[in-house]
């Protein structure tokens, strides 16, 4: 699938660019600094702010939804609510699995097969019902609220699930890029989290701290960049890109 972003009106940058800096001394080597930015204003905006998953382990499949509804809302212009029980039950169904909660690649293989509904019409449950099945397929629109776009929404993975903890350098450097660009990235670890920006602070290890959607306390909050570069185990970002044929 073409990597290249579809150019949305409307769609701001996620920062603005630094001033120039100072030249460097001769001999001296330096390292560019990347822009602060801040996506959450824009989750806010579009009527998406941080839910939260209660007791139950679902953090990567709510990660993975706020992912998508975040793509979704640039798509089309307005923010929607994307049903986490539905992606929960899909990841079971694509994988012959039957927990509650699941890993990130797991739940995009729900996606694949059977798409994404309105929350609405599958809402999220304070307990897990095991072999829950899914609302009649015609309240789901054959089960793809995404047929009509689905092919403008790209996966792809900054780190995939390779079994190994920790980014390296391309990879660090990725995760920033895109948060720069505007687009919140979906990371794995331990607990998973919605990364949606990005503050230097020259005091911290590895230079900042990541801002966060975190399903688990249902607000937005904050991690160290160390935490972002070290254990880490699988990342992913969705994108609006243009349709292919």
């Amino acid at each position: 699938m073409p990597r290249t972003l579809l150019a949305l009106a409307g769609l701001a940058a996620c920062a603005t660019a630094p001033s120039a800096p100072e030249p460097p001394e001769p001999g001296r080597r330096t390292a560019p600094i990347d822009p602060d930015c801040d996506l959450r204003p824009r989750f806010v905006a579009f009527g998406l702010p941080p839910r939260g998953q209660g007791p139950r382990p679902t953090c990567s499949i709510f990660t993975t939804v706020n992912a998508f509804e975040f793509a979704l809302a640039v798509l089309r212009g307005r923010g929607e609510r994307l049903s986490v029980e539905y992606a929960n039950w899909a990841a079971n169904a694509a994988t012959g699995r039957n927990d509650d909660g699941d890993f990130f690649h797991c739940a995009l293989a729900g996606y694949e097969h059977f798409g994404l509904c309105r929350d609405e019409l599958w809402p999220y449950a304070p307990n897990f019902s095991a072999g829950a099945a899914p609302p009649p397929p015609a309240l789901v629109d054959g089960g793809r609220l995404l047929g009509e776009c689905g092919q403008r929404l790209g996966i792809h993975w900054l780190k995939p699930p390779d079994g190994k903890q920790g980014l390296d350098d391309l990879q660090f450097a990725a995760v920033r890029r895109e948060l720069a660009a505007g687009w919140p990235i979906a990371a794995g670890s331990g607990h998973s989290r919605l990364l949606v920006g990005y503050r230097n602070e020259a005091g911290q290890p590895e230079g900042g701290v990541f801002l966060t959607l975190d399903s688990g306390s249902g607000t937005f909050g904050e991690v160290p960049a160390a935490y972002v570069r070290n254990e880490l185990y699988d990342v992913f970002v969705v994108r609006v890109e243009p349709a292919t044929r």
